[in-house]
């Protein structure tokens, strides 16, 4: 029913819900609407805490920008992405999450401008040609502020994408294949169901210092601690928090990825508690466990027992 209003948000509450997750997540809930709205560049800016608080700013040049203006504000409104496997969002509720981390903040794309501050909200009819700009002040300590850079780093961009000045890096990946995982995606009726699809994954070498991640279309989901990170180019069912994923989800994945890149474990990667996990599931292939069990026991892995 239009209109009717059921539930009020305290968003001081729902602040200090969010921060549970990281701070960096508002890093990541905007640059992902931006790279999903088709833009070729996009660029963020996170200044320095002066007196405990910081500017996050996100800039992109998408053609059509945020398509209804209140789709900025809305939470849980319909989505266009629920339907597309390999959008990211889902529940529309990015930008509103980091709104509730910000003190003030304002949005501006093709269809106006919306302010943010203590009085409330305030939409004017100021506009973009393309693109959008999200700018909002954020309460930061210091070692917060490092943690937020650190995490701009780790993403991998689909398109340009820079962190204060400087291009985050377009890695190029160790090797590329297709297997069928699980995915979320909208029925006819909107309804969110998980179901099985055939996707690309991307497997990437970790720079010095990092731990291997599953990420999901470029955006850091959880640390495996495995040997690569790996890239899923479709919805990642995650959880509410969207920072894990089922046991289930990641033994099969890792399975796909063992299949993938057997041939380039070492044989201390071989006595991996993944490895051989992986190894012992039904769906690993022949040659895949056949080069595991050289890799950890060699040629005479088969002996005579008299």
């Amino acid at each position: 029913m239009p209109g009717r209003k059921w539930i009020d948000v305290d968003l001081d509450g729902l602040r200090k819900i969010l921060e549970r997750r990281g701070k960096e997540f508002a890093i990541y809930e905007l640059v992902q609407n931006a790279w999903d709205e088709n833009a070729r560049s996009v660029h963020i800016k996170l200044s320095r805490p002066r007196d405990g608080k910081s500017e996050l700013t996100v800039l992109d040049d998408s053609p059509e920008g945020f398509r209804t203006l209140a789709d900025a504000y809305t939470l849980y409104a319909e989505s266009y992405k629920k339907s597309n496997p390999e959008k990211r969002g889902v529940f529309n509720a990015g930008e509103k999450f980091v709104l509730a981390l910000c003190e003030e903040a304002f949005i501006q794309t093709t269809s106006g401008t919306v302010f943010f501050s203590e009085e409330g909200r305030e939409e004017t009819r100021e506009r973009r040609a393309t693109g959008s700009e999200f700018s909002g002040t954020l309460r930061l300590t210091i070692a917060e502020w490092e943690q937020m850079c650190n995490a701009a780093m780790r993403l991998i961009p689909p398109v340009n994408t820079s962190f204060n000045g400087q291009s985050i890096p377009n890695r190029k990946p160790v090797i590329e294949f297709e297997t069928v995982l699980s995915t979320i995606i909208a029925d006819g009726q909107g309804y969110l169901r998980r179901g099985n699809r055939k996707t690309r994954v991307r497997v990437f070498e970790a720079f010095s210092g990092e731990i291997p991640t599953l990420y999901e279309m470029g955006v850091p989901v959880v640390e495996t601690g495995d040997k690569w990170h790996v890239d899923v180019q479709q919805k990642v069912p995650v959880n509410q928090d969207r920072d894990n994923v089922t046991p289930g989800y990641l033994r099969s994945l890792r399975v796909a990825v063992l299949n993938a890149m057997a041939n380039h474990l070492t044989k201390e990667d071989a006595s991996r508690t993944w490895v051989r996990e992986a190894a012992g599931d039904g769906r690993a292939t022949s040659d895949a466990l056949r080069r595991v069990l050289e890799l950890r026991f060699g040629d005479r892995r088969v002996t005579y027992d008299p």
